[in-house]
């Protein structure tokens, strides 16, 4: 079995790919019905990689959120300054994975938090709203991307 931070680089690989085949896809058809629901979500993906990192690295988080309005251009060049961000992190952490990290959410509550935890939730999360991304993309008679985890297995 591969070790924990190995695991969660794969994860982070996966997640900026995914995240790169819903860009693709909101760059290609940007003016459907439901594209700028679509664009807040993608936006909002990219806003909590920010607000999280932020909260691991223990600064503040003033001025950044969680539901930023970005055009899609910025909320993906955000996503893709945060990706080697995320391997940088996992690698200086790999024997500290299990560490507790001190934060406080939006609402201002303290809470303590695994940092594997946490980095496992930035993915799901991330997977959450891509899957509202395509409902709309479907809804509005488009074909998604396929950006489950399987499609990037047979592709890497």
């Amino acid at each position: 079995m591969e070790p924990v931070d190995q695991q969660l680089l794969r994860l982070y690989s996966y997640d900026f790919w995914a995240n790169n085949q819903i860009w693709t896809s909101l760059r290609t058809d940007p003016d459907f019905p439901g594209c700028d629901e679509a664009i807040n979500y993608y936006s909002h993906i990219a806003g909590t990689q920010e607000v999280w990192h932020a909260r691991i690295q223990g600064r503040s988080t003033e001025g950044l959120e969680v539901w930023p309005n970005k055009e899609l251009a910025q909320a993906h060049k955000t996503l893709k300054t945060y990706s080697p961000k995320w391997a940088r992190l996992i690698k200086a952490n790999n024997s500290a994975l299990d560490r507790p990290i001190s934060y406080h959410n939006s609402q201002g509550e303290p809470f303590d938090t695994r940092l594997s935890d946490i980095l496992h939730h930035i993915v799901i999360h991330g997977q959450h709203h891509r899957a509202q991304i395509a409902r709309l993309l479907r809804k509005a008679g488009l074909s998604p991307p396929p950006t489950d985890f399987i499609f990037f297995c047979r592709a890497n």
